[in-house]
């Protein structure tokens, strides 16, 4: 979703703080600080008490990190950031615009700090004022719900993920680490399977052996999203990601088998187009509960009732997100791929860079036709899926 962001670059802080507390229940409190980004607290915080107080501040300092940006972030705990560079797990789904503008526009408000065991959870909301039409849809941006933990007699902060995870049932199928809640019964068949189609992927496109991953299994996109750090995300919502970097995949299907995201965790790491990343694992392991034919017929579909939509409409996502045109269409190019030339001409549009402008120039050359033609060659592609 495109949003209009007017941001007032109003400088409000936290750190050398004096906090200004309302007494009453039904009031709000508000901790400023001298250029800052405005963090308010709700009154339920109760910031007379030491621990808690230290803790917003924490998670304050760390909203005013550039939380976007991966660094070795001092208000981070060390064992996270020493396992995984980018470590924080909900970095990519919240900060899909930048910190600076986000955080200025759907204000933070620290919403409850409250003991979990050894652990204190804090919840906060990003919401936004005076929305209007269909962007008010999008308020509130995300609850998020991430942990504070004592690292050398210092509070640290912690993904949600470990710490809910921790007695989770665990039990390792060839190279697949599936890890999952005790309501949930462990299907041996679907396991097994998943980790036969592993392989099966691995070795037809010649890929180099693939490493072992852990599956985090939850019944739900909002179950999962628990795991990412959020109590309710609108604009990440998902119900499977795949962490290729952190070798972990998420799912909230409810199963052992989920082929696309299987595919994410398989394909060599490399800076590789969307387009293309998405297509291929929609053409080898579906996408939306539909496989690649089903996808294929039901966009040729309705591209055939549009004469007008072109290739780059499809990229920008400026038409067909309804048809999942843009998974498709990676797809659909990467079947075409293997029928000209193989697993070596795949191989070849799995090496398309991340870089839109040169898209479809890179796409000709793997083809082999005209920079005019490819349009035509495109909707031709797609057609052939048509339901006569």
């Amino acid at each position: 979703m495109k949003l209009n962001l007017i941001i007032i670059f109003t400088f409000l802080g936290f750190a050398n703080c004096q906090s200004h507390t309302h007494k009453t229940n039904n009031k709000e409190k508000t901790i400023n600080v001298q250029n800052r980004i405005e963090v308010e607290i709700h009154s339920r915080v109760d910031t007379t008490n030491t621990e808690i107080k230290e803790i917003a501040t924490l998670w304050i300092n760390y909203l005013n990190s550039e939380p976007d940006k991966v660094s070795d972030n001092p208000y981070w705990n060390e064992e996270e950031k020493n396992l995984y560079k980018d470590f924080d797990l909900s970095r990519t789904l919240l900060y899909q615009f930048p910190a600076e503008n986000l955080l200025k526009y759907f204000k933070p408000k620290i919403l409850t700090i409250e003991k979990e065991g050894e652990h204190y959870g804090i919840r906060t909301i990003f919401s936004a004022k005076g929305l209007e039409g269909e962007y008010r849809k999008s308020d509130p941006w995300a609850i998020q719900k991430i942990y504070a933990v004592k690292e050398n007699n210092k509070w640290k902060l912690k993904n949600a993920l470990p710490i809910i995870t921790t007695d989770w049932n665990k039990k390792t199928v060839g190279k697949i680490t599936f890890i999952y809640p005790h309501n949930h019964k462990f299907n041996q068949n679907l396991a097994d399977k998943a980790n036969q189609f592993c392989n099966e992927i691995s070795n037809e496109f010649q890929f180099p052996e693939w490493k072992p991953f852990d599956f985090y299994i939850t019944q739900s996109g909002d179950e999962l999203g628990k795991l990412l750090n959020f109590d309710f995300f609108f604009a990440g919502y998902t119900t499977g990601i795949g962490l290729n970097e952190k070798r972990i995949l998420l799912s909230g299907f409810g199963s052992e088998y989920y082929p696309h995201e299987f595919v994410h965790l398989i394909v060599p790491k490399f800076d590789r187009h969307g387009l293309i990343e998405e297509g291929f694992a929609t053409w080898k392991g579906g996408q939306g509960g539909k496989t690649f034919e089903e996808s294929a017929k039901l966009f040729a579909n309705e591209l055939a009732k549009n004469d007008t939509v072109t290739f780059l409409d499809v990229v920008n996502r400026k038409w067909g997100w309804q048809y999942a045109a843009f998974y498709t269409t990676g797809a659909i190019l990467c079947n075409s791929a293997f029928q000209k030339g193989g697993v070596k001409l795949v191989n070849e549009i799995l090496n398309i860079p991340n870089d839109t402008e040169n898209l479809v120039d890179n796409l000709c050359l793997v083809f082999s036709i005209d920079k005019k033609d490819f349009d035509k060659f495109w909707r031709n592609e797609t057609l052939k899926f048509i339901d006569n």
